[in-house]
């Protein structure tokens, strides 16, 4: 699991970072299409949550400090 401190974050780029995240279960996968681990993530991510409220939404969009966010690994080039 990764927590993106985007507070603290240095790089800005990382705020305009798009994500795939479900309501449901408090839970986001960050979308990186240029890495096959990233895209297998995300589909990994899609079938889990198939049902569920999902959405794509730019990282600070979401609160990542809440204590029930997870931050799925995502493996970035």
């Amino acid at each position: 699991m990764k927590k993106l401190d985007l507070n603290k974050s240095t790089n800005n780029n990382l705020k305009k970072t798009r994500v795939k995240a479900c309501f449901d279960c408090h839970v986001y996968c960050i979308i990186n299409v240029n890495n096959y681990k990233a895209i297998q993530l995300l589909q990994q991510f899609d079938k889990t949550h198939r049902g569920h409220r999902t959405q794509i939404v730019n990282l600070d969009e979401l609160n990542p400090e809440s204590p029930t966010d997870i931050g799925y690994n995502v493996y970035q080039t």
